[in-house]
């Protein structure tokens, strides 16, 4: 016999624009909401936006949620936030799982920095901030069961194979990336398949879905043809990336950019064997800002300072290591315990 268990999904995007966001005046723990913005059956949602935080927020720190405004049930939901700049490019995003009911709000403390949200540097241009949130209901939980049969196997070589043939005829293409002298054909379906920032650009209420062009300003046109390949074929037939620390750090922040966690990994992986001396302070802070994706490279990267700790001190990029506050919070507790890892626990004794 064979049990399956089917969980329901449906999932709603709603966006909140804020034009002149240096301009907003109020108190701490003062919210300003978009309104009901995003709704899934009979249930609405808003996004509040505390420009000051609340009491649980250090100062300078904003709190971002998601409200349930209108429903007639208890749900269970996947949520996330991110914030985006002018360009729509996003700069942060956190995700959580939380049970809503009608007038329950969740959301994230310390969710970033007011600072940043001016910042031209980061492409927040004519004080315009733009917030989003994702909510994604998850239903209710059936098992079935039915007699197991032998099923045709399909040969992972043949997919692999036709995937391949696809991205290189490009044949049916429904989607054009578009750069500053160049474009490049895709078909819609796969990236959002594998992306979930390229499905957010592509769902119902998006202008790219019904527009079908995506305008890249912030990406090398080789970089994204690159992920779109690893996007295709889990794979890339070009060694060029891993022959050159500048290409493996951009295709790695284009993976991370569009969450193509797979590629994240794989990037993170090849350079974590390549790493050395000179340049490991410079990867330390890529890895840390990406966050987990970038896993292995971060690991690694602090095994080899704390190993060559007065060499890499040395470096020009431990000197900008050592200016970002951000980076040096959450780098230095775990590079002082792989200096000086904690002894053994010793076992108890048992009493006779």
């Amino acid at each position: 016999m064979e049990a399956t268990l089917s969980v329901s999904k449906q999932t709603g995007i709603g966006r909140f624009r804020i034009e002149g966001f240096s301009l907003l005046h109020r108190k701490k723990g003062e919210p300003v909401s978009s309104g009901p913005i995003i709704q899934i059956g009979d249930s609405k949602w808003e996004i509040l936006v505390y420009p000051t935080g609340n009491e649980r927020c250090k100062d300078g720190w904003i709190r971002v949620s998601v409200r349930c405004v209108s429903g007639q049930r208890e749900v269970r939901a996947l949520y996330s936030v991110s914030v985006m700049n002018a360009a729509g490019e996003v700069k942060h995003r956190l995700e959580e799982e939380a049970f809503f009911t009608n007038g329950d709000g969740w959301g994230f403390d310390n969710f970033i920095r007011q600072e940043r949200l001016i910042d031209p540097s980061k492409g927040f241009t004519d004080d315009l901030v733009i917030f989003e949130a994702c909510v994604t209901v998850l239903g209710q939980e059936i098992v079935s069961v039915k007699p197991l049969q032998a099923e045709p196997k399909c040969e992972a070589e043949d997919l692999i194979a036709d995937l391949r043939a696809l991205w290189d005829t490009r044949q049916g293409t429904d989607l054009v990336l578009q750069f500053e002298s160049t474009a490049l054909q895709v078909h819609g379906l796969m990236l959002a398949a594998r992306s979930p920032v390229f499905a957010r650009m592509l769902s119902a209420q998006m202008t790219e879905a019904s527009s079908r062009l995506i305008k890249i300003e912030d990406v090398d046109p080789d970089i994204m043809q690159w992920l779109c390949e690893f996007i295709y074929t889990g794979t890339l037939r070009d060694e060029r990336p891993w022959s050159s620390e500048e290409l493996a750090g951009a295709l790695l922040q284009a993976a991370a950019k569009y969450e193509v966690r797979g590629l994240v990994h794989w990037c993170s992986t090849k350079v974590a064997a390549t790493l050395t001396v000179d340049t490991v302070a410079e990867w330390l802070i890529l890895a840390t800002q990406i966050g987990p994706q970038a896993g292995p490279l971060k690991d690694r990267c602090l095994q080899v300072v704390a190993g060559s700790l007065s060499e890499v001190q040395a470096t020009e990029g431990w000197q900008r290591l050592m200016q970002n506050a951000r980076v040096v919070s959450e780098v230095a507790p775990l590079l002082f315990q792989a200096i000086s890892p904690p002894p053994p626990r010793k076992k108890a004794k048992l009493r006779q």
